[in-house]
């Protein structure tokens, strides 16, 4: 009897390249298929899970490291967890990588461990690319790694780039990566049919990129040490007003050093959790679902940059706090 192998996507991309949007453009578009979703944070506190709008069984978090170092053994289990609770429901498996992660040894891993080789293939892996700030990023090695194992680029924040800059980009990506399929896009709009349901990872062209990839120790990877994450979890309510000030003033002094803010805020006159995220100097926050009746209206913060001052970043988030 031949096993039904499970399809395994990998998203990968640099951090606020629009991932977790995909991922849930993906999961709202979708009538076909039985979707189960791994989502890995670097920081210690997960935002990104609480944004995704899988079914909850369907979903498991991975947080405080990238799945290609620190916290790899947690994505074995992981996903063996799915199967096991799920899989019999599961027509397909989407992993969302930290931005931070290299996507070698998280391919490594679904093609090395013996259990995972029985139960699902690699179907295709995913590059989200920030069209807006690539020109900055290219100088990581996590970033043109990104791109180079990419079997699809998808080019993100189309609308906020000349058609100019956008020509550049894809020349600039073209010479890390000259096969991969390329899709442009708008805050990850794209169709489930361009992503799921088709065959484009291939061994033989891995193999071209990195020999070793199946040797055990095949492909080593450290971290900048200088990026690092810091975390506010709190209850009680935002005041809107304070946390804008104190926000643009910090984005003004720090936004080159801040990479990534996300976050999940409760003010006090919304029903909704609003949703704040930030790239360098770009801000955005929008509404999210209604809170529960029971749930914890808790905001939850997460900042990732180069040499931060973690005690400040929280001070200042808390003196946000809505005084009655």
């Amino acid at each position: 009897m031949t096993i039904q192998k499970i399809p395994v996507t990998v998203i990968s991309g640099f951090l606020g390249a629009g991932k977790t949007t995909l991922v849930n453009q993906l999961l709202c578009q979708n009538d076909q298929y039985r979707i189960g979703v791994v989502v890995n944070e670097f920081g210690e506190v997960g935002v990104d899970g609480q944004l995704i709008v899988s079914e909850r069984e369907a979903l498991i978090e991975i947080n405080n490291g990238c799945v290609c170092c620190t916290v790899r053994a947690d994505l074995v289990t992981s996903v063996k967890e799915m199967l096991t609770l799920a899989g019999h429901r599961l027509d397909r498996l989407i992993i969302e990588t930290s931005g931070l992660a290299d996507p070698a040894p998280v391919l490594q891993t679904f093609l090395a461990d013996p259990d995972l080789r029985v139960q699902v293939e690699l179907e295709s892996v995913v590059t989200v690319v920030d069209a807006l700030h690539i020109g900055s990023q290219l100088d990581d090695e996590v970033v043109r790694e990104q791109i180079a194992f990419a079997d699809t680029l998808i080019i993100n924040k189309a609308d906020l780039v000349s058609p100019e800059d956008m020509a550049d980009v894809q020349s600039r990506i073209r010479l890390l990566n000259r096969t991969a399929a390329v899709v442009t896009a708008q805050r990850s709009n794209v169709p489930v049919g361009a992503l799921l349901g088709i065959k484009r990872f291939s061994l033989p062209n891995l193999l071209m990129i990195e020999p070793d990839i199946l040797e055990e120790d095949g492909h080593e990877h450290e971290h900048d040490l200088s990026i690092s994450s810091c975390s506010v979890v709190t209850s009680g309510a935002i005041d809107p007003d304070r946390f804008n000030r104190w926000i643009t003033n910090l984005v003004n002094e720090q936004g080159q050093r801040l990479m990534r803010m996300k976050g999940l805020l409760n003010f006090p006159t919304e029903a909704r959790r609003f949703h704040f995220h930030s790239v360098h100097m770009l801000l955005e926050s929008v509404p999210g679902r209604r809170w529960e009746g029971d749930e914890p209206r808790d905001n939850r913060f997460v900042f990732i940059g180069r040499d931060l001052d973690s005690e400040e970043l929280r001070q200042g988030f808390l003196a946000c706090l809505h005084v009655a």
